[in-house]
């Protein structure tokens, strides 16, 4: 749910960084890195410096003429500068180490033709061939659109800098093949294929459906909720796709306002995402004033088991800036607390709530909730849930972790301050890494660490654009049994605005350091995202579309991604 509270800054942005040609010298192997990219989304030249090494040591960037910085990078850490600068302007960056570290890295931003065009389909009512245009550059574009052959063509369409279209689509029979022409100035694309859901070789690379809406009957609720937010996705070990959500009843409110009716639905897909059954709540409280909201999934690998992570409040008025610290008590009526319900049949059915209160609550925490999206499991089978909590100096960004399959939960250490919703991701080296909502908005902030149960190193902000959303960050590790592997393949799913629009996906293979790669998901209105891998290896992209938009699935190949 959106929490706007001001707080003191600090902590992660991941962006979508688009590498442009540079040249670079480097000298000395001293297992220590600097990363150089341009992200036309922000304008800006980003330079992530990773400190691989055993001691912690000092970056210093020179850029001739303009400035002298340094980062100060603890063991196993990274830290980051970014620039904002108009399109055109050319770059030198040195960068060394006491160490030895030495490289210069040259360049030129230039975002002049950053332009994108993909296709989609809609693969439910209505079912329908659509084009994504995307313009990055700093300049209102005009695209021309041409599909040779068919009625109405070419179109013109019009699309501010910094922003996208999605407004083209036909209805054709799956099996039409299609080929746009599509060109703006001096550049241009050709986008062929055949329409039809799917994925398929030859298909177009996304498919999106609308999974829940404020129209649907929900199961066990009888009628339809009023808005309905907060997405969370995971994918069993059998392949079987579940999403979870807010249903709030009587308005867009969250947990502590209005009636306080909230609860939490759920759809499934066993067939890779194609279709979902009808929704149906899965949690709810025991009157109808108290509230389960904001869930999370997480799915132990081990045993199977799925967890659902939800906040509880106990009436209305008392949310997360609405309660006390002191009761830690499963009873506790002043306070809000973390809950979950477990499936071990790959989300049919679910348990009667648990509640952590008495586990996880320090007496100092006033408002504590469970971060929504999804949690993880490290390589070592650690269970972790990120979490939030609220103390006198302010908003805090923690985990919560199991080591004997959630039958015992406990504290892990503080990831960040000043920052709100957030998601953990293990790296391919074994440490963790915290992607953080930053209550300053702006960017979104890291905070790294040896494991959740170890100190945070300082957070650092990624240079990633955000306007304060949950976002999401997961390894590209296809869903099977066992502990999952690791690996420095990330995906990152946010909104690359100021504001909760264009919701965009980034690919990185290398720990996050750069976003070489990225793809306009949803221009227009979209709000908190979290994504899942499948089992086929494309990508689910689980979003919202404001507090009454409804409830939308996504999967996309990384080709289209890429493309």
């Amino acid at each position: 749910m959106p929490r706007f509270h001001p707080a003191a800054a600090a902590v992660i942005t991941v962006l979508a960084a688009t590498a442009v040609p540079a040249t670079a010298t480097a000298r000395a192997d001293t297992g220590q890195s600097a990363i150089v990219t341009t992200d036309c989304t922000s304008s800006r030249i980003q330079e992530t410096v990773v400190n691989r090494s055993s001691s912690a040591t000092t970056f210093t960037l020179t850029w001739p003429g303009v400035g002298t910085w340094t980062a100060d990078v603890a063991a196993g850490d990274s830290s980051h500068f970014s620039f904002t600068r108009p399109s055109g302007t050319a770059y030198t960056f040195r960068t060394t180490t006491p160490q030895g570290l030495d490289r210069t890295d040259t360049g030129t931003v230039d975002c002049s033709n950053a332009l994108a065009a993909r296709a989609a389909m809609d693969c439910g009512d209505p079912h329908r061939l659509r084009l994504i245009l995307d313009n990055r550059s700093p300049a209102a574009r005009t695209f021309t659109v041409a599909w040779p052959g068919r009625s109405g063509s070419p179109w013109s369409v019009d699309v501010p800098a910094s922003s996208g279209d999605n407004g083209l689509y036909w209805t054709v029979p799956d099996g039409t093949p299609y080929t746009f022409q599509v060109s703006s100035g001096g550049w241009s694309r050709t986008v062929s294929g055949t329409s039809g859901c799917g994925l398929g070789s030859g298909r177009p690379g996304m498919n999106a459906q609308t999974v829940l809406t404020t129209s649907t009957v929900v199961s066990g609720l009888g009628k339809a909720a009023k808005s309905v937010r907060i997405p969370a996705l995971a994918v069993a070990n059998d392949g079987t796709v579940v999403a979870t959500m807010d249903a709030r009843v009587d308005g867009s409110y969250d947990l502590g306002g209005g009636t306080n009716d909230i609860r939490i639905a759920m759809t499934r897909s066993t067939d890779g995402g194609a279709t979902f059954s009808a929704p149906k709540i899965i949690a709810h409280a025991p009157t109808t004033s108290e509230g389960y909201g904001d869930p999370s999934l997480l799915v132990d690998r081990t045993t199977g088991k799925i967890f659902c992570f939800f906040t509880y409040s106990p009436k209305p008025g008392v949310g997360y800036y609405g309660s006390t610290a002191g009761d830690t008590s499963a009873t506790a009526t002043t306070n809000t607390h973390i809950r979950y319900v477990t499936s071990t049949d790959d989300g049919a059915t679910w348990s009667a709530a648990t509640d952590l209160n008495p586990q996880v609550r320090n007496a100092a925490w006033a408002g504590m909730f469970a971060s929504s999206g999804h949690g993880v499991q490290l390589n070592s089978g650690r269970l972790v849930q990120p979490i939030v909590y609220h103390d006198s100096s302010g908003d805090h960004a923690s985990n919560i972790y199991s080591d004997d399959h959630g039958a015992t939960w406990h504290n892990g250490t503080t990831a960040g301050t000043g920052v709100n919703e957030n998601k953990i991701i293990q790296r391919s080296t074994g440490r963790v890494a915290q992607n953080m909502r930053s209550n300053g908005g702006g960017d979104r902030w890291y905070a790294t660490a040896a494991d959740v149960t170890a100190a945070y190193g300082t957070a650092w902000n990624s240079g990633l654009i955000d306007p304060g959303c949950n976002g999401d960050e997961i390894s590209y590790a296809l869903p099977s049994s066992g502990a999952p592997p690791l690996t420095g393949t990330a995906l990152h799913s946010n909104n690359a605005a100021t504001g909760r629009t264009d919701l965009t996906v980034r690919l990185s293979r290398d720990d996050g350091s750069s976003w070489p790669q990225e793809a306009l998901l949803k221009p227009g209105t979209a709000g908190y995202s979290t994504m899942a891998v499948l089992p086929d290896g494309s990508v689910a992209d689980l979003y919202e579309i404001g507090d009454t938009g409804g409830i939308v699935f996504t999967r996309f190949t990384l080709p289209w991604l890429a493309s």
